[in-house]
């Protein structure tokens, strides 16, 4: 009679996965990392959060068996999904990854020579344009999971 190998036991309670999408087979930590603020342009408000100190965060919740990341296109007008991008590229772990990022809020607030009126909101304009900016920040060719905020400043 032979039996199964038994699994060997999470390396920490992060590595206890739950299953996100049963119909997508998508599993994730227990704890999904809020990215809000990793970047310096909202320092003012949020405090520093550097480069090197967000990749050191990223580093030990990966370490830990952490794979879930949630970001948005606007935060840290955009430093957030360029740098979350960076790390996963260099680490080489992107397909290891579940990444959730939002779209509703215009991602191109900063730049006061535009005209911004599609670039916020449900739409399908929205969805259009923030998705594909944020596939090049997050230097990736798929986001896991897209979602909308329903409050639009």
């Amino acid at each position: 009679m032979s039996f199964l190998p038994i699994a060997p036991p999470p390396k920490s309670p992060l590595a206890r996965y739950r299953i996100l999408s049963p119909t997508a087979s998508v599993r994730v930590s227990p704890l999904c990392l809020g990215a809000m603020n990793f970047g310096n342009a909202w320092k003012q408000h949020m405090g520093v959060c550097d480069q090197n100190t967000t990749n050191q965060i990223l580093d030990f919740f990966y370490e830990n068996g952490g794979n879930f990341i949630d970001t948005s296109n606007n935060y840290q007008l955009e430093e957030s999904e360029i740098w979350l991008g960076e790390w996963m590229k260099k680490r080489g772990v992107r397909d290891q990854m579940v990444i959730a990022t939002k779209y509703t809020t215009n991602h191109r607030a900063d730049r006061k020579d535009e005209i911004l009126i599609n670039f916020q909101g449900n739409g399908t304009k929205s969805l259009h344009t923030s998705v594909n900016r944020s596939l090049q920040k997050l230097q990736t060719d798929y986001i896991d999971l897209v979602c909308f905020t329903d409050v639009v400043p």
